[in-house]
């Protein structure tokens, strides 16, 4: 009985780590015929299949082709194993150059598809996309070349840092260095989305895994160092991984997690101390190096020296959108709130 359950284990292991997952992508479609003018967009929906050993599948359903006031139905784009390639920029770039059959559509009122008259069609596909978006060319050779860009290609600018992780909790004192990699995304607005993927602990012997630890929104100042620095204290949401040899993730399964996250960086490297209460234990990591001693000035929260009214703006709207930041918080009382608007109001008259 234990051999049949253990096999039975094994089989539904084995299953979940060849399981298929997919997305679907919204975006605007822009046709180019030829030497014609580009269309209007119209919203297009694209489905992205994930294969789990790094190819995907690219499914662009009914396509319908606008060409001198008329539509034209052409059908179901479907291209199959595309490698998938990780850039420095954090996004998965895919390309693909050959022939494919383009099959049938299933619009209702739609009786004749034309794309599958012409058999083996050259295409030219060139992609990139994140999990919220995507941008993709492709060149479709039917007698005249048709050009069909998908999305927009103003993805947000996302840093990647390969750092050194220690775990420094426990009794056993701080573990080996293990390499992790750090996303972070800058939103265009003074805010920042840190990522963590796919963090593990060591629990005794074994290795565990946590999840993905991602803050969103995170205010950045910049001090004299010329360093951006972030702050956050509050509850987060541990979600699973995507480490193919990992089943289990234990993160998820604690709900809201409190966290501490104190991080500063330039373009080339990054340090952050991260505190995780776990329940029993608060485990901290702490990722990459320091870079040496940091003053922070109370109140200059744009690091030009300065207290002014640019300052007192901006805890308005650290306040408003229930961020922290360290030189923000006047009267250090861990918050930031009216009492240190007022304070920074202080500062000024007192300059």
């Amino acid at each position: 009985m234990k051999k049949t359950l253990l096999t039975i284990l094994c089989l539904l292991t084995a299953l979940c780590g060849m399981a298929q997952s997919e997305r679907t992508y919204t975006e605007p479609l822009v046709i180019t015929s030829g030497d014609g003018e580009p269309t209007e967009p119209q919203e297009a929906s694209v489905v992205v299949v994930d294969n789990g050993d790094q190819t995907i599948n690219f499914v662009l359903k009914n396509f319908i082709l606008s060409s001198g006031g008329s539509d034209i139905p052409v059908g179901n784009i479907v291209v199959n194993n595309l490698p998938v390639t990780k850039g420095e920029d954090g996004l998965d770039y895919v390309s693909f150059e050959g022939s494919i059959t383009i099959t049938p559509g299933d619009l209702e009122g739609v009786d004749s598809w034309y794309g599958p008259l012409f058999g083996q069609i050259p295409i030219v596909l060139q992609g990139k996309m994140n999990e919220e978006k995507l941008f993709v060319s492709i060149d479709i050779n039917m007698g005249m070349v048709v050009t069909v860009l998908l999305g927009t290609d103003d993805f947000p600018l996302t840093r990647i840092y390969t750092e050194p992780i220690v775990i420094l909790s426990g009794d056993g004192g701080p573990s080996e260095p293990q390499e992790a990699q750090i996303s972070v995304v800058e939103n265009g607005d003074q805010t920042i989305n840190f990522v963590l993927k796919n963090f593990m602990i060591n629990v005794e012997d074994d290795v565990v895994g946590v999840g993905n630890i991602v803050i969103n929104n995170l205010y950045v100042s910049k001090f004299d160092d010329g360093l951006d620095h972030v702050y956050f204290k509050g509850v987060i949401t541990i979600s699973e991984g995507d480490l193919e040899d990992v089943v289990f993730w234990l993160g998820p399964m604690f709900g809201d997690v409190p966290i501490e996250l104190n991080a500063k960086m330039n373009e080339e490297k990054l340090f952050a101390t991260i505190a995780i209460d776990m329940g029993e234990s608060v485990v901290t990591a702490q990722v990459g190096t320091d870079f040496g001693p940091v003053t922070i000035v109370k109140g200059d929260l744009n690091g030009d020296t300065v207290v002014d009214i640019g300052d007192a703006v901006s805890i308005l709207n650290i306040m408003s959108e229930g961020n922290y930041i360290l030189a923000a918080d006047i009267n250090g009382d861990g918050k930031v709130d009216i009492a240190d608007f007022v304070g920074i109001l202080d500062i000024m008259a007192g300059q």
